[in-house]
């Protein structure tokens, strides 16, 4: 099978870039080439999502996958961790390209998938 989209790499470099340029504060770890392969360091639970963003009180975590890849079983526990029904300004997402448009509308527009607008 022929996978003509963006690789995950690309696909996250776009979502950083955006969430920049929309004026979000965003962070993303990048695994290193070591010798037993890619690697990244962390200390805690595996499956931390992709991206974490912040802006004016709203915090954005963000699993992003491509083609038929889906979470891990590690990083649906931190998705449903992070889901907080009080917790009305975060927001916990899986996104794959075809959600780009969602994307924009959320970086750029202040768009809430609940409604509500900032």
């Amino acid at each position: 099978m022929v996978n003509s989209g963006p690789s995950e790499q690309a696909f996250t470099d776009q979502v950083v870039q955006l969430a920049m340029i929309c004026g979000w504060r965003v962070c993303h770890f990048r695994p290193a080439k070591t010798a037993r392969g890619y690697r990244t360091a962390i200390q805690g639970h595996k499956g931390f999502p992709d991206i974490v963003a912040a802006k004016a009180g709203r915090i954005i975590f963000a699993e992003l996958k491509v083609g038929w890849n889906r979470p891990s079983d590690d990083q649906v526990e931190w998705l449903a961790a992070l889901q907080c029904q009080h917790a009305s300004r975060t927001e916990v997402y899986v996104w794959y390209p075809h959600h780009w448009p969602q994307i924009q509308r959320i970086f750029q527009e202040g768009w809430r998938p609940d409604g509500i607008d900032d």
